[in-house]
């Protein structure tokens, strides 16, 4: 199926960019829709990782998210380490440097499980997910991060059974921690 892009502006440009653009797509009876207006925001691709320990815990990070405050709690959620793919880099080595600048773990390999998109009525953000082995030497309740992003990150490590009773009880809400935890026990 094709589609056509009329015209497109940039209308908003700081931190990300949204586009506003006229957009046809083919239906699925073989023509062209009419004309639409749909803005995207664009925000490049992002990783994240799941991070298992050699005692097979799950490590874990939580911090704030102020759009999570709106609506949750005290906005603090638990997440995987997760981060955006920066300028020339691609998503493995973005995953290797998330995982120093989050969690203080240096490693060489980092093993793709999955890409998909986060919001994709939205958002032109793909997210790639990864795997990887660390070591245990991490301080349950030790707080990490990346300074100069005023990042304030509690790490704790989680054993499955764990994981799965705070998704049960909406304790991790975060979308793409939710799908990495069903994906990686699949």
């Amino acid at each position: 199926m094709k589609h056509t892009v009329n015209n497109s502006e940039i209308v908003f440009n700081e931190f990300f960019k949204i586009e506003k653009a006229g957009v046809c797509w083919e239906q699925f009876d073989g023509t062209m829709g009419a004309e639409q207006n749909r803005y995207v925001i664009r925000r490049g691709d992002s990783v994240g990782i799941v991070p298992v320990c050699e005692n097979n815990k799950i490590i874990l990070i939580k911090q704030f998210r102020y759009p999570a405050a709106l609506k949750y709690r005290d906005g603090y959620l638990w997440e995987i380490p997760a981060g955006m793919v920066d300028g020339s880099e691609g998503p493995v080595e973005a995953a290797v440097r998330e995982l120093k600048e989050e969690i203080g773990i240096e490693i060489n390999e980092v093993q793709p499980l999955i890409s998909f998109f986060l919001s994709p009525g939205a958002l032109d953000e793909k997210f790639h997910l990864f795997f990887a082995r660390v070591g245990a030497h991490l301080e349950t309740g030790s707080v990490g991060g990346n300074k100069q992003e005023y990042e304030n990150l509690k790490i704790v490590q989680f054993d499955k059974t764990e994981l799965f009773e705070m998704i049960e009880k909406n304790d991790i809400v975060d979308a793409k921690t939710v799908a990495a935890l069903l994906y990686y026990f699949s």
